[in-house]
Order: C-alpha cells, then sequence, then structure tokens
C-alpha cells in the first residue's frame, strides 16, 4: 500500500509534467558528425558560425583539428538539429545541403549519426 508521501509526490509529478506539456519540443534534437571540405582561405570559426544560424541548428563545435593543405581544409564538426521530418535520410539530407550553401564550403560528408557510422545503400552520405 502507498503511503501518502507517495500519493503526493505522483501527483505532484504529473502536475508537472502536465505544466510543461505544452512548452516541451516534439522531437529530440538530431546530432549528426559531418566532415567538411572546405576552401583554402577559409576561416573555421566563421564557418562554424555560419552554421549556427541556419534554421534547425541548435548547437554546433568542431570535433578535432582542421587539416589544411594546398587544396584546401578538412574539419570535422558536429551539429545538433532538430528535424523537420521523421525521415533520417531526409533530415541529412537537408541539413547537409543547408551548410554546402555556405561560402567556401565544397562539400560536406555525413559521418554519424547519434555515434552510429551512416551510409545509404551501403554509400557514404555526401553533397
Amino acid at each position: 500500500m502507498k503511503s501518502n508521501h507517495d500519493v503526493l509526490e505522483e501527483y505532484i509529478k504529473k502536475i508537472i509534467l502536465l505544466e510543461y506539456e505544452e512548452t516541451r519540443l516534439d522531437k529530440s534534437l538530431v546530432n549528426v558528425n559531418l566532415m567538411l571540405k572546405l576552401d583554402p582561405k577559409v576561416h573555421v570559426p566563421d564557418t562554424l558560425t555560419r552554421i549556427r544560424i541556419l534554421p534547425t541548428v541548435s548547437v554546433v563545435g568542431q570535433n578535432g583539428p582542421v587539416d589544411r593543405n594546398k587544396q584546401g581544409a578538412k574539419c570535422e564538426v558536429y551539429v545538433k538539429f532538430l528535424p523537420n521530418t521523421s525521415e533520417t535520410y531526409k533530415n541529412l539530407l537537408n541539413i547537409s545541403k543547408l551548410i554546402k550553401s555556405l561560402p567556401g564550403v565544397k562539400s560536406v560528408r555525413v559521418v554519424s549519426l547519434g555515434g552510429r557510422k551512416v551510409t545509404y545503400k551501403g554509400r557514404p552520405i555526401v553533397v
């Protein structure tokens, strides 16, 4: 049998959940790691700032050092964003295309999604 304390605690939890139900997100944020190929003279912090202001993007960060050579630069970043649809592939394409449209970004390759490597029909997703 539940004590009065347990019953009271259960009611309080239900009230709190109901109170914040309308302010909670319908979907969870998606965490994706991307490999960016950039023009040689691109300033990576500026590119990360541009990614941060894209629609649906919540968090952006760099996963490692920038690898620069004469052809350009490579940089792995993580992006947390709010998906538009329930279709994972479509969401990955949408965010990759948005990032690819930024100045100095040559290509975007999806490395992992939620910590798991990503391929589509056995091939990497590259935009």
